[in-house]
């Protein structure tokens, strides 16, 4: 019995060791698994910056490849565009007008948001005109905001075959996401039935 009892009691210190050793092995794994964990938010941070840095290049390269284009092109007609009050007198500038001819139309606009009677404006919608007709207008897109620090809004439309057929250019606050006709009263309007200013 006594050889029985002290092999039981060996065994069972083996068993208490295997028992520790597996329990410091759980604890390393578990310390390992933190430290790698750590490394991989930390690689995932990292990424996240360079993505955003390699989003703000490209941005940056478009931009620059917008003005060589523009600064490059023929037929390039730059307009001020202005609102116009009820007694025929014009307000300041309140927007600009790069059209290349044949090609694109790049509209800035300046403050949209802050004009009188449209502070909750839903979304302002340009249109190209042909013609005194407004409901026949042509839809070019919404503005979406180019810089919110200097309240600059931009719109860009590159379909030669529709530039071709208008002759003015206009903007309207439609409901959310814009509508197919102008549906409210014009902010800005520019003639783009001119010859070019900056061949």
């Amino acid at each position: 019995m006594s050889q029985k009892l002290e092999a039981s009691e060996a065994k069972t210190q083996g068993l208490q060791s295997k028992l520790d050793s597996l329990d410091r092995q759980s604890s390393e794994d578990q310390d390992r698994a933190t430290a790698l964990q750590a490394k991989v938010t930390d690689l995932n941070r990292l990424l996240h910056d360079r993505e955003i840095a390699v989003d703000q290049q490209q941005e940056l390269l478009a931009h620059d490849r917008d003005i060589r284009d523009l600064m490059g092109a023929r037929d390039l007609y730059i307009a001020e565009v202005y609102d116009v009050e009820r007694t025929g007198e014009t307000r300041k500038a309140y927007g600009r007008v790069f059209y290349t001819k044949g090609k694109s139309l790049i509209f800035y606009a300046y403050d949209l948001d802050q004009q009188p009677g449209v502070k909750n404006a839903s979304t302002f919608q340009a249109w190209g005109q042909r013609g005194p007709d407004r409901q026949r207008a042509l839809n070019l897109g919404v503005f979406y905001v180019d810089d919110a620090s200097k309240k600059r809004w931009v719109l860009r439309f590159d379909d030669p075959k529709a530039l071709a057929q208008i002759d003015a250019v206009f903007v309207t606050v439609e409901p959310n996401g814009g509508s197919h006709k102008p549906s409210n009263k014009s902010l800005l309007f520019a003639s783009l039935h001119i010859d070019p200013n900056h061949p």
